[in-house]
């Protein structure tokens, strides 16, 4: 598309008058010529278009992000290509920013373009026309005072039906004022940014409360709260809470429906209390939510519950809570103590499922140390966490009015009973090592179907019940079998390095990309990013080209991972950085919670492909 009509610049009388000149003077005519050429071409470029910008809010905090757009005013008739073209020969417009220690350029969001035919190309072309605006997302360095100029350019070839110039930089700069921690964020030219992530969202994917506060008010805000806590049952740490739930309500009576309602309420408040109160701590005081689950005590405690009421659920015993509270929860071994009681303490299963969403809470929380705004989050979120296990507990506990035969209510509770102790088994995991809870769990399921297929002769009368008993029994021994099986061939797996200062510093100084996994030997999505994302053989191959860290959250940790931790503000796990080559990582590809190998992928090529000298 360089095309140089120069003759169309040229018309009238002084064609005549130039000739002559030419005849006797041709190495002067080319001479002028060309200055005279490139002084047309390079008043076209400046005036075929503007550029203005704009901040979305009043100013940024310091190792905050902003966002920031860049208003493209073409005249017509004149175009720019698109920053995506559909062919090979056409130069793309590009906004280009230098490297800078005052900020950091994290995401360039283009317009979408348009095709249209020209006088000089058959086949239709991707271009922008009249006003375009493309919005830039950056974060500032933590050093950031004052105002810092964002300084930058845009790289694009101007064209219309007949001709066009030469490629162009046009730059520009844009001052922004950096806020203290006691101003307040104000939004502005909302409607250039109406169709874009938020700043937080398109950096790291999580919910940025101020944001929302900002623009959708305190009612939309809470109800998005709730919302986010409802997508957390799709976490792998929720899991465990639906046989528990099914357990504990499906071997109970609980009297009529309000009752059992009712019931199914306050087990969910129990659980909401206890994230509620975790989760504000957790931000307050900067620690992680769930690192208290690394505590033996705690497992331990959570394990012997769960064996106490499988004792009750055999048969063994009749579980009572004392008289006095017996008379507050309705005179029942199940009533609204007893199931507030396993609430609360359902409430730490939950507390580990940390995600991008919590995140956000956690950061507001601890930003604004205001406990009771951070009680009221937490408790929303895990209202929306709990609904679904409402209906389940409601819907468990209607099993005592499906017709009864006397034993085969028993075969339920033993059922109910064999579920409550693969749990403990579940929740002392950490305790011991992999390889006896790798043996020991699957031992314990095939045990357990073995018990029910060949032992336990309770409800045999039922046909249906029989049916359904045996085939619960044989898919446990199938389930067990398949675990216990010895692997055929170990699968290949990534060569992490455990995180030393000193191996830190040397990886980020080699000017090879690291990757830098936070995690914890409780945190389940840990585990299966472990066995899942980390043995994929394409993500293996590629991470040859990179250093690999891990970073152990599991327990007290030293002096340097507390420091590194609090470097990158990490409020959970797992957290995965990717470093360029800089030794400055990619916010924009942080993963918060499991991801799937064809994800992790695409972030590692980012990072491979990330150009040091800036974007």
């Amino acid at each position: 598309m360089n095309l140089y009509h120069n003759d169309c610049l040229l018309t009238g009388g002084y064609i005549y008058k130039l000739k002559m000149f030419f005849y006797y003077t041709p190495l002067a005519l080319l001479s002028i010529l060309f200055v005279f050429t490139h002084f047309i071409f390079a008043q076209n470029t400046d005036s075929i278009l503007q550029i203005e910008t704009c901040l979305s809010t009043n100013g940024a905090y310091a190792d905050g992000v902003f966002q920031t757009a860049v208003l493209v005013k073409l005249k017509d008739p004149w175009h720019i290509n698109s920053a995506t073209p559909a062919d090979e020969f056409s130069i793309a417009t590009q906004l280009r920013f230098p490297e800078s220690d005052q900020y950091e350029i994290t995401d360039i969001h283009y317009p979408p373009h348009i095709m249209k035919t020209f006088a000089f190309s058959d086949e239709a072309l991707a271009v922008y026309e009249g006003e375009i605006v493309i919005v830039v997302t950056g974060k500032l360095s933590s050093n950031a005072a004052g105002s810092v100029q964002l300084k930058g350019a845009l790289f694009y070839q101007g064209c219309n039906d007949q001709v066009c110039l030469p490629p162009q930089e046009t730059g520009f700069t844009l001052a922004i004022p950096v806020l203290a921690d006691t101003e307040s964020v104000s939004f502005q030219h909302e409607s250039y940014f109406a169709n874009i992530d938020t700043p937080e969202e398109a950096a790291t994917g999580t919910f940025d409360v101020t944001d929302s506060f900002a623009r959708k008010g305190i009612l939309v805000t809470f109800l998005l709260i709730f919302l986010g806590g409802l997508g957390l049952n799709l976490t792998p740490c929720v899991y465990p809470l639906i046989p528990i739930t099914v357990s504990y309500f499906g071997g109970q009576t609980a009297g009529k429906s309000g009752k059992r309602l009712l019931l199914a309420i306050v087990y969910v408040l129990g659980i909401a209390i206890v994230n509620s109160l975790l989760g504000t701590l957790a931000a307050l005081s900067g620690g992680l939510l769930g690192s208290f689950m690394t505590n033996p005590i705690v497992l331990l405690a959570i394990a012997g519950i769960l064996v106490a009421l499988s004792l009750s659920m055999f048969g063994v015993y009749e579980f009572r809570v004392p008289s006095f509270l017996m008379n507050l929860g309705g005179g029942s071994r199940t009533g609204y103590v007893g199931a507030l009681m396993m609430g609360l303490t359902m409430g730490i299963v939950a507390a580990p499922c940390i995600g991008p969403f919590v995140i956000g809470l956690l950061t507001y929380v601890a930003s604004t140390g205001n406990p009771f705004m951070g009680f009221s989050m937490f408790f929303t979120l895990s209202l929306g966490l709990g609904l679904p296990f409402i209906f389940l507990a409601f819907f468990s506990s209607k099993i005592d009015s499906l017709p009864r035969s006397g034993e085969w209510m028993v075969g339920v509770r033993i059922i109910f009973g064999l579920i409550l102790v693969g749990m403990a088994l579940y929740f002392v995991h950490p305790l011991i090592t992999e390889k006896i809870y790798g043996i020991l769990f699957p031992l314990y399921v095939i045990g357990s179907g073995t018990y029910l297929l060949l032992f336990n002769k309770s409800g045999e009368s039922a046909r249906g019940f029989a049916f359904f008993k045996k085939i619960v029994a044989i898919v446990a021994i199938i389930l067990g079998t398949w675990r216990i099986k010895p692997e055929s061939a170990p699968a290949e797996k990534m060569a992490w390095q455990p995180y030393q200062f000193d191996v830190y510093e040397s990886a980020v100084n080699s000017g090879k990309p690291v990757i830098i996994d936070f995690y914890a030997d409780w945190c389940i999505p840990c585990k299966e990013m472990d066995k899942i994302t980390f043995t994929d053989p394409a993500v293996v191959r590629l991470s040859e080209q990179f250093h690999l860290l891990k970073v152990d959250l599991t327990s007290a940790a030293s002096p340097e991972v507390i420091r590194l931790k609090d470097r990158f503000n990490i409020k959970g796990v797992p957290s995965i950085l990717f470093i360029d080559k800089n030794g400055r990582e990619i916010e924009s590809l942080r993963t918060l919670g499991f991801e799937k190998a064809e994800l992790f992928l695409d972030k590692m090529n980012k990072t491979l492909s990330r150009n040091p000298g800036g974007i």
